[in-house]
């Protein structure tokens, strides 16, 4: 971590953003490095915090608090109550994740992170992939829990990539669901997802690749105007199957981003989206492998 920097602006750099400053300037240094300390102030021009886009002028002088390195972004080596081993191997794991906690680093030196327990298990990966998610395959949305798969050699990180870029890593899913879903049905909408934290869906488009679709099948109506379905994808984007049950008239219970939910208090519900199975190509002996990850009780109904 770099700490206590001030710089003065020269000459030729009068009229360059604040972020393309300290990007020039600190050239070994991730860009979501500079994005996180501008936005949580550890950045002043003339000792004031300011935006990214801060026009400098010459003989300005830019403070810097404190500023990550790459190495900082590595998730911290941890326990992470809730986690468990659903399956593991030499060549490859199957975590299970805890709900309300991150799949991997969202700021620099973070512990608690589903990244961070495989890091504890497994020293071994932040050397195959020294990066936030180390070799998790697969992300899960904070508030979802269940079934995340991890390569545990350089080799098996190399094939279940491929694996994953070509839709390989196929994803099951169990959700309560508002409404009445009678029959199994794909939902086919293109998903907007490039830019800010909620993606679109544009219910008047359909996605020309099967792959991008969400399978969906009902597994039992619950009463109370919900149904327990089961959900399928292989090559999702950010927040698909949330965007397009929402889309589709079937919000997840809990989703306070696409539905409206109770607020937060007492009998606060958690977003009821579990991964309940991954399945893909063992990268050593090429079978099939199927690992499942049992659900909370919260999501076993009469």
């Amino acid at each position: 971590m770099l700490t206590l920097q001030s710089l003065d602006v020269l000459p030729g750099e009068s009229g360059v953003r604040l972020d393309r400053f300290l990007r020039d300037r600190f050239p070994g240094v991730p860009p979501r490095s500079v994005r996180f300390a501008i936005e949580g102030g550890t950045v002043r021009v003339g000792g004031v915090a300011f935006p990214k886009g801060r026009i400098l002028r010459e003989g300005e002088t830019v403070t810097v608090a404190s500023l990550a390195e790459g190495k900082d972004w590595l998730p911290v080596s941890s326990d992470l109550p809730g986690a468990s081993v659903a399956y593991e191997d030499p060549h490859v794991a199957v975590l299970s994740k805890p709900h309300d906690t991150h799949t991997e680093s969202q700021r620099p030196l973070e512990a608690g992170t589903l990244a961070g327990f495989l890091r504890r298990l497994h020293p071994e990966v932040a050397e195959i992939a020294p990066v936030p998610g180390l070799t998790l395959l697969t992300r899960l949305d904070f508030a979802t829990s269940g079934a995340v798969p991890a390569a545990l050699t350089a080799q098996a990180w190399t094939f279940l990539r491929h694996e994953r870029d070509r839709g390989g890593i196929r994803k099951r899913y169990l959700c309560l669901v508002e409404g009445d879903v009678p029959e199994a049905i794909p939902i086919d909408y293109v998903i907007d997802s490039g830019g800010g934290g909620t993606v679109r869906v544009r219910k008047d488009s359909t996605d020309p690749d099967p792959s991008r679709w969400t399978w969906i099948e009902p597994v039992k109506g619950v009463g109370a105007g919900r149904t327990l379905v089961r959900a399928t994808i292989s090559r999702g984007k950010r927040h698909q199957i949330r965007a397009h049950l929402a889309a589709a008239g079937h919000p997840i219970v809990g989703d306070r981003r696409y539905a409206a939910v109770p607020p937060d208090g007492p009998g606060k519900v958690r977003l009821m989206l579990h991964a309940e199975e991954v399945t893909f190509r063992h990268p050593a002996t090429g079978d099939t492998l199927r690992v499942v990850c049992p659900p909370g009780p919260e999501f076993t109904v009469p």
